[in-house]
């Protein structure tokens, strides 16, 4: 088994995302009302509580039309890019960024915030956690931690390599999104993502058919095996799927190649992804849907200060269906990790 992809700063002539959706003013004023009313009603429950689940979902028909209209295109037929940013969310202001090693705050500290996010999610399906990762908690806080400024993780500030959410599990996420709450001191805190559908045609027919092999691990992220390193996915193919429209499973930090063509198909789709990747400074009120199926996310390096006002976005993923899943949920939406999990003999 080879060695990790090093971190390689991605071109700094990234495009902005295509698919923009701007809200007015009095289209913010109406989705603020709705999450206030959520808020209203169940300010005092857990969020995994099934009654405020079906009750955000009913609310999220109370997005703007126009809104609901680009979300449920973008769930079915997706674009080149894999993302979608919406522009003019409520978020709360004057919160102070949790400070760098405090826990993730009660999801009640910005109510209006996390229900704009959800509403937002469950047009493209339910909502989700996993239970291994951040307490199983339905949205959690992306802000930097003190100590883990060098993780390939979301509490980390260098660059976050581009990949595919949590490609180790047998039921990744279909789609997630950040939500910004405040961006990073210097506004160049680009989260980045790019589409399969984007690069596909620039992939040497021999490198596809490498791509679609099980010839590929990814190290599962440590904070669903309790810390523990060098624990990794059973074999998995880059590619799988329809030859025109494949599905992607990737990491360019954690994933390896078997051997050494494997692991040269992965440098070279790496290259075409960082030299086609979107890009976009978030801003407070701006949130990022990302097609995990199909698309790759990252995000490029910034410098904290851990004083309250670093960047905090928070996290939410959906599925397209919970049958799926059946029978592995626990604590409300809390999925039971799945996937096959490969620890190396000692050498």
């Amino acid at each position: 088994m080879t060695t990790m992809m090093t971190d390689v700063p991605p071109p700094l002539d990234y495009r902005d995302p295509q698919d923009v959706i701007r809200l007015t003013e009095h289209e913010t004023s109406a989705v603020t009302a709705a999450a206030l009313d959520l808020f209203g009603r169940h300010g005092h429950r857990d969020l995994h509580d099934e009654a405020l689940i079906y009750d955000v979902e009913t609310a999220a028909g109370r997005l703007p039309a126009r809104l609901q209209t680009a979300l449920r295109r973008f769930r079915d037929h997706g674009n080149p890019d894999g993302a979608l940013v919406i522009d003019g969310l409520p978020v709360e202001a004057g919160v102070p960024t949790p400070t760098g090693d405090a826990a993730d705050p009660p999801w009640a500290l910005v109510p209006v915030t996390t229900f704009a996010q959800m509403m937002v999610m469950s047009v493209l399906g339910p909502v989700v956690a996993y239970r291994d990762e951040k307490e199983g908690r339905l949205v959690q806080d992306v802000f930097p931690r003190v100590g883990q400024e060098k993780r390939q993780e979301n509490s980390g500030s260098v660059l976050l390599e581009l990949h595919t959410e949590d490609g180790f599990l047998d039921l990744p996420p279909h789609f997630l999104s950040l939500i910004c709450i405040r961006g990073d001191h210097g506004g160049v805190a680009a989260t980045l993502a790019c589409g399969i559908r984007r690069v596909l045609p620039a992939i040497p027919a021999d490198v596809v058919e490498v791509l679609r092999g099980e010839r590929f691990r990814i190290a599962f992220s440590t904070s669903f095996t309790g810390g523990e390193e060098d624990v990794w996915s059973r074999p998995v193919a880059v590619l799988t799927g329809p030859v025109g429209h494949p599905h992607l499973t990737v990491d360019f930090h954690g994933m390896v190649g078997l051997d050494t063509e494997a692991e040269r198909a992965l440098d070279r789709l790496r290259e075409l992804f960082l030299d086609a990747a979107v890009g976009a400074v978030l801003r407070p009120g701006q949130l990022m849907v990302v097609d995990n199926r199909v698309a790759v996310h990252g995000r490029t390096s910034f410098v904290p200060r851990y004083d309250g006002t670093d960047r905090w976005l928070r996290r939410c993923f959906s599925v397209s269906d919970l049958r799926q899943a059946r029978g592995r949920f626990e604590h409300g939406r809390a999925l039971v990790s799945g996937g096959e999990r490969y620890r190396p003999p000692a050498s």
